[in-house]
């Protein structure tokens, strides 16, 4: 993930309870090989139960906005990963699953909770989110919203890639026991 300060991306919406099967169905997935022939497969196939051939309309930097419970269900990481291969920035919803979030931060992607989020912007709209400022701007509507900032491991993570980079880095100055 890049160091970037302000997110921008148009908006993909979606409703209350978009669990991890939706994302990225179980069928996709063989749960261990993550080769280029299923991260395509699972690529193909995100969302397909709600928005079939997804992957073909979702363009870089795209924000994903959906309700409450997002990314409910199993503890499946490439429901996180398959939203990085289609482009998206960033999970703004109302509220998200604890064990997406923890995938999200461990892979180094942006997922926010904002209640009100849904009410603040509509599909297609132009969303920014400021992360010095903790805010969000409808850039459509020209309104702004604070959004919670991360706590300070969060962050650190998130900015150095992922939890894989952090640990390659505490590695390397010395600082983890490789043994």
């Amino acid at each position: 993930m890049s160091k970037k300060s302000i997110l921008t991306g148009r908006v993909w919406k979606f409703g209350d309870n978009i669990d991890t099967d939706i994302i990225a169905p179980a069928d996709t997935i063989s749960f261990g090989l993550g080769d280029a022939a299923e991260q395509r497969q699972v690529l193909e196939n995100a969302f397909r139960a709600v928005r079939p051939n997804f992957h073909e309309l979702v363009k870089p930097g795209d924000i994903l906005v959906a309700g409450r419970n997002f990314g409910l269900g199993s503890h499946r990481e490439p429901a996180n990963k398959v939203l990085v291969s289609l482009g998206f920035s960033a999970v703004v919803a109302e509220s998200i699953a604890r064990l997406f979030f923890r995938n999200s931060v461990a892979i180094g992607f942006h997922a926010f909770q904002v209640p009100g989020i849904d009410a603040f912007v509509d599909e297609g709209e132009r969303l920014e989110i400021n992360l010095e400022a903790w805010r969000l701007r409808n850039l459509d509507r020209g309104t702004e919203m604070a959004i919670e900032p991360y706590s300070e491991l969060v962050k650190n993570i998130i900015d150095a890639g992922g939890i894989i980079e952090v640990m390659k880095q505490r590695i390397a100055a010395g600082a983890v026991p490789v043994d």
